[in-house]
C-alpha cells in the first residue's frame, strides 16, 4: 500500500502576511509519509541490511558494543560512588565537568590527529590504554573499598577525559574508512545504535555490581572490553580510502567551514542544547533515585538500565528510518523536552521507569539523527575535525550544564529542575523551527 501523502495548500502568496513565522513554519514539519511510509521503512531497512553486510563495518561495530558497555558500566560506578561520598548532584555535575571540559580542551589537537595520523592503530591505542587507566583503578578500589579518596576518583577521570578527547572523534570518523561514502549516514546511525546495546548490558552489569556494594567490578569491565576492542578494531581492514593523509591535512581550518555549511552547523546547534542539560542525567538520575523514589543505587541502575533500552529502541528506529534534515530533529526535540517535564512527576519506581524509558527513545533517536545528519555531510577532508568539534559541542555543553544543573537540583530539587530542562529545551526547539522557516523563505 503506498503510503498517504499530505501536502500543503499551494500559493504561498496568498496565506495572510499576518502567518508570519508560523504559517512558514507549518511548511517544514515533516510530512506522514515521512514518519510512517511504508517505502521509507523499507528502503531504510534495506540500506540497513547492505552496511551491516560489511564485515569490517562488523568488526568496528563490534568494538564500540564493547566500547559503550563497558564505559556506561565504569561512568555509572563513578557517578554514584562520587554521590555517595559527596551528597551532593553539584559534585557529580563537577565530575562530568572535568572529563567533559578536558575533550573541549583537546578538541583542536584531537581533530587534527584523527585527519593526519593512522586513525585504525590510534584508535586501538586509545582503548588499550584506557584498558590499563580502568584496571588501575578496579585494582585500587578493590583493595580500598569504602576508604576510596575522592581524589583518586577524580584522578582517574581527568586522565581516562585526556584519553577520552582523543578517542571519541577517532571512532567517529573512522566510520568512513570502513563503508561505502553513499552509507556513510546509515552507519553512523547503526553506530548510536550499536553504543546503546553496550549501554544497556553495561547499566545492566552496573545494577548488579552496585547492588552488591561491587563499584570496582565495573571498573574492571571496562578494563576487560576495552582491550578486547583494541584488538578488534586491530582486526579492521579499511576497504575505502577515500582521502589521503596529504588531502586531509590540506583540509583547513575547520571554523571556517562550518561558518559556512548550515548542513553541518544547525545539527550542532540543536545538539548543543539538546545536551546542556536535557542529556545530563547522569546529574539528575541519583537524586530522582534517592529522593523522589527513596531508592538506592539499585534502583539508580534499573533507571540507567531503562534509559538505556529507550536509547536503544529509538537508535534502531532511526538507524531503519528515512526520516532526516533539520525539521525532523528540531520536532524530535520538542518531543524529548515534554517527557523531560513527565518525569518530574513520578513517584514510584514503575511510573518511572515508564517516563524514563520514553526520555530514552527519543534522546536515543535524537542523537541518531544528529550523527548521521553530521557525519554525512562533512567534508571527507576534514572528517576528523568536524567529528572533533561534533564531539565539542556534545561534551562541551554537558561540561557547562553539568554544574549549574547539580546546583539547580541542590538548591530547588530535582522536580523544579526537571520542569526548567523541559522548559529550556522546548524553547531551544521552537527557535529551531522558526529558523527554519526562516532559512527556507530566504533562499
Amino acid at each position: 500500500m503506498s503510503p498517504v501523502r499530505i501536502h500543503p495548500p499551494s500559493g504561498r502568496e496568498n496565506r495572510p502576511a499576518a502567518a508570519g513565522s508560523l504559517g512558514r513554519l507549518s511548511d517544514n514539519l515533516p510530512s506522514l509519509s515521512n514518519w510512517v511510509g511504508e517505502d521509507h521503512v523499507r528502503s531504510g531497512l534495506g540500506q540497513l541490511a547492505d552496511t551491516l553486510s560489511n564485515p569490517n563495518f562488523r568488526r568496528y561495530a563490534s568494538a564500540q558494543f564493547l566500547h559503550g558497555a563497558g564505559m556506561w558500566a565504569h561512568h555509572l560506578a563513578e557517578v554514584w560512588l562520587v554521590y555517595e561520598i559527596t551528597g551532593k548532584a553539584l559534585a557529580v555535575g563537577l565530575t562530568i565537568a572535568v572529563r567533559s571540559g578536558l575533550a573541549v580542551v583537546l578538541a583542536p589537537v584531537a581533530g587534527t590527529l584523527a585527519d593526519r595520523m593512522d586513525r585504525r592503530r590510534m584508535l586501538a591505542s586509545t582503548q588499550a590504554s584506557k584498558a590499563l587507566v580502568a584496571s588501575a583503578l578496579a585494582v585500587t578500589a578493590l583493595v580500598m573499598g569504602e576508604d576510596l579518596p575522592l581524589a583518586v576518583l577524580f584522578g582517574a577521570v581527568a586522565v581516562l577525559g585526556v584519553i577520552g578527547a582523543i578517542d571519541t572523534p577517532l571512532r567517529r570518523a573512522f566510520v568512513r574508512d570502513v563503508v561505502l561514502a553513499d552509507r556513510i549516514d546509515r552507519a553512523a546511525r547503526l553506530h548510536t545504535s550499536v553504543m546503546s546495546i553496550g549501554r544497556f548490558l553495561g547499566s545492566g552489569a552496573a545494577w548488579l555490581f552496585l547492588s552488591l556494594s561491587a563499584s570496582w567490578a565495573c571498573f574492571g569491565v571496562n578494563g576487560a572490553t576495552s582491550l578486547l576492542a583494541s584488538l578488534l578494531v586491530l582486526r579492521v581492514v579499511p576497504t575505502t580510502a577515500t582521502v589521503s593523509k596529504d588531502a586531509r591535512a590540506a583540509g583547513g581550518p575547520v571554523l571556517g567551514y562550518l561558518l559556512r555549511t548550515p548542513a553541518v552547523t544547525i545539527p550542532m546547534t540543536l545538539l548543543c542544547s539538546f545536551t546542556l542539560f536535557g542529556w545530563n542525567l547522569a546529574v539528575l538520575l541519583p537524586v530522582v533515585a534517592d529522593k523522589q523514589l527513596e531508592g538506592g543505587p539499585g534502583t539508580f541502575a534499573i533507571l540507567a538500565q531503562v534509559m538505556a533500552v529507550g536509547s536503544l529502541i529509538g537508535s534502531v528506529m532511526m538507524a531503519a528510518s528515512r526520516l532526516e534534515g533539520l525539521r525532523s530533529l528540531a520536532i524530535l526535540l520538542a518531543v524529548f523536552s515534554a517527557t523531560m517535564a513527565s518525569l518530574a512527576a513520578v513517584n514510584f519506581l514503575v511510573a518511572g521507569m515508564v517516563a524514563i524509558l520514553v526520555v530514552g527513545t527519543f534522546g536515543g533517536g535524537f542523537l541518531s539523527l544528529a550523527n548521521g545528519s553530521v557525519q554525512s555531510a562533512a567534508d571527507p577532508r576534514l572528517q576528523g575535525r568536524v567529528s572533533a568539534a561534533y564531539g565539542v559541542v556534545f561534551v562541551g555543553a554537558r561540561a557547562v550544564g553539568g554544574p549549574i544543573l547539580g546546583w539547580l537540583v541542590d538548591a530547588f530539587g530535582s522536580r523544579v529542575a526537571l520542569v526548567t530542562v523541559g522548559i529550556f529545551t522546548a524553547a531551544c526547539a521552537l527557535i529551531g523551527l522558526l529558523a527554519v522557516a526562516r532559512t527556507r523563505s530566504s533562499r
